[in-house]
């Protein structure tokens, strides 16, 4: 990453050996970066089935530590022409005008939020791995094995940290 570049639509993987329990395996999204205004993102592989089945029509996620009890309404959408990532988000429902955004539809129980240099310093820290976003992770279809398969694919470092067990005793 060069320093100032702007990661807004990038995808970030939280690095095998991240513990903090916020971020642990995590599928992040970007939705805004500026160096200058720090980043916000949405957790993207962390849904909340309880909600989802009783109480919305869209899929409902945690979507990281900020404002957890706030409820975000965003569209995640990949676009094939060219191959890119358009999001938006929603401060009410959506209604019948937005209904070029109803695909990608979802709702996040808060967000991921990092202040000015917090989110350079952890990626220089190799908190992250930075993965250019695809239908596949965009769509998450399968939130709970996406983790797994990114460090899987990545690298054979990533994959055997990925697969070690969580306490060096259990091995």
């Amino acid at each position: 990453m060069n320093r100032g570049e702007n990661l807004t639509g990038v995808v970030l993987v939280a690095h095998p050996l991240l513990r903090d329990p916020n971020f642990r395996r995590t599928v992040i999204f970007i939705s805004q970066h500026s160096p200058d205004d720090g980043a916000m993102g949405f957790v993207l592989n962390r849904p909340v089935e309880v909600l989802q089945a009783a109480e919305s029509q869209f899929p409902v996620f945690h979507g990281g530590p900020v404002e957890p009890d706030s409820m975000i309404v965003t569209s995640i959408q990949w676009r094939e022409t060219p191959p890119t990532v358009a999001f938006r988000s929603f401060t009410e429902m959506p209604t019948d005008e937005d209904r070029g955004w109803m695909e990608g539809m979802r709702i996040f129980a808060g967000y991921s939020g990092w202040s000015p240099g917090q989110l350079e310093r952890e990626l220089e820290s190799q908190s992250w791995v930075v993965v250019a976003p695809n239908r596949d992770l965009i769509e998450m279809r399968e939130p709970e094995q996406v983790w797994n398969r990114i460090m899987r694919e990545t690298s054979p470092v990533l994959r055997l940290l990925a697969e070690a067990p969580e306490n060096p005793e259990w091995n």
